[in-house]
């Protein structure tokens, strides 16, 4: 469920961003109605980010998957994700 909250809110934050961009070009050539296509895209924007936080995913440093922000190795790579990047960079991929 972490990953679908996480897929949807990117996909929400990607329409509002559009719906803005879509009602500043309207603002722009005059056209008097852009403030709801501006609304929409507010709401859908900031749900969107609200959805990806909540999901409590973070990034692998070394395989850019997401994990859980509570585990302490990517169940992917196997690397230790309570060590900072620089650690992490430094460290054999392969063990």
């Amino acid at each position: 469920m972490r990953y679908l909250a996480y897929a949807f809110g990117i996909v929400l934050k990607t329409a509002g961003f559009l719906l803005v961009l879509t009602a500043a070009i309207i603002w722009f050539r005059g056209r008097p109605n852009s403030q709801i296509l501006f609304d929409a895209g507010a709401v859908c924007f900031s749900v969107g980010f609200l959805l990806k936080r909540a999901s409590r995913l973070k990034s692998c440093f070394r395989c850019r998957e997401k994990v859980e922000q509570e585990s302490a190795t990517c169940r992917h790579c196997g690397s230790d994700l309570s060590a900072n990047a620089a650690e992490s960079l430094s460290e054999p991929f392969y063990k």
